[in-house]
């Protein structure tokens, strides 16, 4: 039987898990690295959680989690500041630093990948929550009349998640460039670029 799970704990260790990572990358990460970071007892990782494995697998969903309620306020955003900037500052978020950590984690131990698909829900779409804010988004600066109703909000949402993603992987897992990433929005856009 495994111990009860104290919410301060996981994050002392999700933290200390980021931090071994930081300085010895993926390979560093063994429970007693992560352990001796955190200061905690040796066995803390097979009291609390399914051994090793099962430790990562929950750090990674909890930092997708973060991500997808980092920009569930993105369609309140609708009306503010300029459409392309409110995408960019929110995709930009999304492949922040947590997302460099978790991608590199899933990259090195691709096994622990389909453990985090099934512990994400039954579609198993890590980025779902988050191509469905941007979607949100989209439509409503639609209505408003920022962006034409032409504008195929489900797949402009679905390509720059797509594209920004692959900018991520290309560059070696370290945070996307924001240049870039303004330049990707700004395609996507089109001519709506210049309302928006």
């Amino acid at each position: 039987m495994r111990g009860v799970r104290i919410p301060e704990l996981n994050e002392q260790l999700f933290a200390a898990a980021e931090r071994v990572m930081a300085h010895d990358g993926v390979a560093g990460l063994t429970s007693r690295s992560i352990t001796d970071e955190a200061g905690c007892a040796k066995g803390v990782l097979h009291n609390h959680f399914d051994g090793l494995d099962g430790f990562l697998a929950e750090f990674a969903v909890d930092r997708v989690r973060r991500a997808e309620d980092a920009v569930s306020g993105l369609p309140a955003q609708a009306g503010h500041l300029t459409v392309s900037g409110n995408l960019v500052g929110a995709a930009l978020t999304v492949f922040g630093s947590g997302a460099t950590q978790v991608a590199a984690l899933i990259t090195a131990r691709p096994a622990l990948a389909a453990r985090v698909l099934t512990m994400l829900g039954p579609d198993g779409q890590p980025f779902g929550e988050i191509q469905a804010a941007f979607a949100s988004y989209l439509r409503a600066e639609q209505e408003l009349g920022r962006l034409p109703a032409t504008t195929d909000a489900d797949t402009v949402a679905f390509t720059l998640i797509g594209a920004v993603h692959h900018l991520f992987f290309t560059a070696g897992g370290s945070e996307p460039d924001p240049e870039r990433v303004r330049g990707i929005v700004t395609t996507l856009l089109g001519d709506a670029h210049s309302q928006a």
